[in-house]
């Protein structure tokens, strides 16, 4: 499983791309919803397995928040 902040996005997205594309489970994270979804729209379409998660990374609270649902769902 490969864990990406930033995911929605720029060189996030660009990584999940090659993650994805090489077999690995994808989880992306990042502030903005709409992007998060588009990206995992985009990644699903070419038959990768992609999650999204939203995260603020510079919130310590949500940070914590990120791994226990990882935790959780994984």
């Amino acid at each position: 499983m490969a864990l990406i902040t930033g995911g929605g996005s720029g060189i996030g997205l660009a990584m999940a791309r090659v993650f994805a594309g090489t077999g690995y489970t994808v989880l992306i994270t990042g502030r903005d919803r709409s992007r998060l979804q588009r990206a995992v729209q985009e990644l699903t379409s070419a038959r990768a397995s992609i999650s999204a998660l939203p995260c603020d990374v510079s919130d310590p609270q949500a940070v914590e928040n990120l791994f226990s649902e990882i935790g959780a769902k994984f």
